[in-house]
């Protein structure tokens, strides 16, 4: 199986590189900055699954691809619509495409251009960030990917993937009910960023303070109530379940959102909180505690400048 992995940040480069050192034919599709930096350091990954190093083969483009099978695709959700065109070679060259972004929404994307059957749908649960030189730190137990079919897929290309993944010692599940899966990371996901993004601290800073404590607690059963209306196969106690998640993880834990923030990149506030808000208004629900988290990140939703104005 060929795997074209398009992007080499924190999710690609660990991912890929954990598929690669297993010995999976793996080419990263990345922009040539990026690719600059890989040539100069190699891959490097610093993790607490143990650390690796190794000579990434790199593209830039996808005409440059031969024969691809499956398209692992990292990027943010912001990078989507530039990938589009480089998605569009690949797959019609052959490939499936297996995304790992954040949210939902991006399927609507993938599936109108390419087709439920050649579209996966995937989340993966993973603490990692690319460090000042361009390596990937990977700081919690959690590497988990899952993801299923959203169409007429062959079994034997599931299982296919599924075999590397455990080969590469990548916890997966090839789930019946993917969708379904995908909302339970949406509502955590969307939690943890805004509140972590928002409060400016970890998990642990968040369930120390009792307003922001509680301000956690509201913001996830107003995401839930929108999941359920959303997504019927969720669990009418998905709330109760989402927030006990947190009482359980690290205290150290924070979100990408939060780093983003932090270094004064963009944020993916429109595809994680926007979007839910959408969604909320179209089916008339109320959601105060999760405009104000979105309101209070749009202003920074494109970045930092470089210097910043007066």
């Amino acid at each position: 199986m060929n795997i074209v992995v398009f992007g080499a940040g924190a999710v690609g480069g660990y991912f890929g590189g954990r598929l690669a050192a297993a010995g999976a034919p793996v080419t990263f599709l990345v922009r040539e900055r990026r690719a600059q930096q890989l040539m100069t350091r190699e891959l490097v990954i610093h993790s607490v699954h143990g650390d690796v190093t190794l000579k990434p083969r790199l593209v830039l483009t996808a005409d440059a691809v031969e024969s691809p099978d499956l398209v692992i695709l990292a990027v943010k959700n912001y990078h989507l619509n530039v990938a589009m065109p480089d998605l569009g070679k690949l797959v019609a060259k052959g490939a499936t495409i297996l995304p790992l972004l954040n949210g939902v929404q991006h399927l609507e994307t993938l599936v109108d251009a390419f087709g439920r059957d050649r579209v996966l749908g995937g989340a993966c649960y993973i603490e990692a960030r690319l460090s000042p030189e361009g390596d990937v730190v990977q700081t919690s137990p959690m590497q988990d990917i899952t993801f299923g079919p959203l169409g007429a897929i062959e079994p034997g290309f599931l299982n296919e993937i599924q075999a590397w993944f455990q080969k590469a010692q990548i916890p997966s599940t090839l789930s019946e009910a993917i969708m379904v899966d995908m909302w339970l990371k949406y509502i955590f996901l969307a939690s943890l960023s805004g509140i972590t993004a928002a409060v400016r601290k970890p998990v642990g800073g968040v369930l120390e303070d009792p307003a922001a404590r509680d301000l956690l607690h509201d913001l996830v059963q107003e995401i839930a109530e929108i999941a359920l209306r959303t997504e019927p196969g969720l669990p009418a106690g998905i709330a109760d379940a989402v927030l006990a998640r947190f009482y359980t993880i690290s205290g150290s834990m924070t979100s990408s959102m939060h780093r983003d923030l932090e270094n004064g990149r963009p944020l993916e506030v429109e595809s994680l909180q926007g979007a839910l808000l959408n969604m909320a208004r179209g089916q008339d629900i109320a959601t105060p505690h999760l405009a104000s988290i979105y309101a209070v990140l749009h202003p920074w939703r494109n970045g930092r400048p470089a210097i910043d104005e007066p």
